[in-house]
């Protein structure tokens, strides 16, 4: 299948699991990731907004913010390029839907963080391999926000972590030079940890 046929059958699939699958593969995964070193190790940490049956962070996310942890969301950034920047998230936070209807903290632009300095981005994604490529919605953001990775060997980034439903695992994705691989995906079954670079 290319990409197109393989986002039209997962947001199907996804679209059809039920609030309580939903819910039960978020609390397992939640579990799994609370015994991932990297997840109890960073103090940066960023999320996303669960939307159309994507895997839900948000119990991983009151987690970290119980622990301690700083907690961030993106912020959809168009210029220079089609980015991302990361605001603060606390729980006097508010939001506001950005155009594609994900809700994004209203912040002042002093309180944005520049993606390099966070320790660990939980990513949202369609489908991925047993090598670490990611199929994201076709936007590129998360590309172009960590391809610092492919530029600078000496500036990796924070830790990439895919949230994934099991049956979003393909055999082996295509690969664009562009696409940014993860480091690990965490699924309600199993955590995959991938060797990049």
């Amino acid at each position: 299948m290319d990409s197109h046929q393989i986002r039209r059958q997962i947001k199907a699939s996804r679209q059809q699991l039920s609030r309580q699958t939903l819910k039960l593969h978020s609390r397992q995964t939640l579990r799994l990731a609370n015994r991932y070193p990297p997840f109890r190790h960073s103090r940066r940490i960023a999320f996303y907004f669960a939307v159309r049956g994507e895997m839900d962070p948000a119990p991983l996310m009151q987690l970290a913010q119980r622990a301690g942890k700083s907690v961030f969301l993106p912020v959809l950034r168009d210029r220079p390029s089609k980015s991302l920047w990361f605001a603060p998230c606390t729980s006097d936070t508010s939001y506001t839907d950005n155009r594609f209807g994900i809700p994004e903290p209203n912040f002042k632009h002093r309180q944005l963080v520049m993606p390099w300095t966070l320790d660990l981005v939980f990513v949202p994604l369609i489908a991925f391999d047993h090598k670490g490529n990611r199929l994201g919605m076709g936007g590129g953001y998360y590309d172009r926000t960590f391809a610092m990775r492919r530029r600078r060997s000496h500036l990796r980034g924070p830790r990439l972590v895919g949230l994934a439903h099991e049956f979003q695992k393909q055999p082996l994705l295509s690969v664009m030079p562009w696409d940014i691989p993860l480091d690990a995906v965490i699924t309600e079954a199993t955590i995959y940890n991938f060797k990049y670079g």
